[in-house]
């Protein structure tokens, strides 16, 4: 509780940091997490596929894909917005990168989307 309280009354004093860079970076971070949501929740109804992220497991429950990706959204973006601004970019850089990768992956195993 401790914890939090200090991440929140030290928010407001990294708000002057964040610029449009910032944010169109986080958004793409968001952009390919969705993606990866999708496609993972395809894998998640049909039996041909398997799940590779050892914490959802190879049959996860659409709630569990949902519970992950946007609790990973949400502490993605928190995170990003705590770091200081030479080391944001490159948190969000490899997170773009990592999720690209993955989706061009699914998407080359004939993976789909679902919601």
């Amino acid at each position: 509780m401790k914890t939090l309280v200090v991440i929140l009354l030290l928010l407001p004093l990294t708000a002057f940091a964040w610029d449009k860079e910032d944010t169109a970076l986080q958004a793409t971070v968001v952009a390919t997490m969705l993606v990866d949501m999708a496609q993972t929740l395809y894998i998640s109804g049909h039996d041909e596929y398997s799940e590779l992220n050892p914490l959802l497991g190879e049959r996860p429950s659409r709630d569990r894909v949902y519970g992950y990706f946007l609790g990973g959204i949400v502490a993605h973006t928190v995170v990003s917005y705590l770091l200081p601004k030479e080391y944001r970019k490159w948190w969000q850089g490899a997170f773009i990168v990592i999720e690209s990768g993955m989706v061009i992956r699914n998407s080359s195993l004939g993976i789909g989307f679902s919601y």
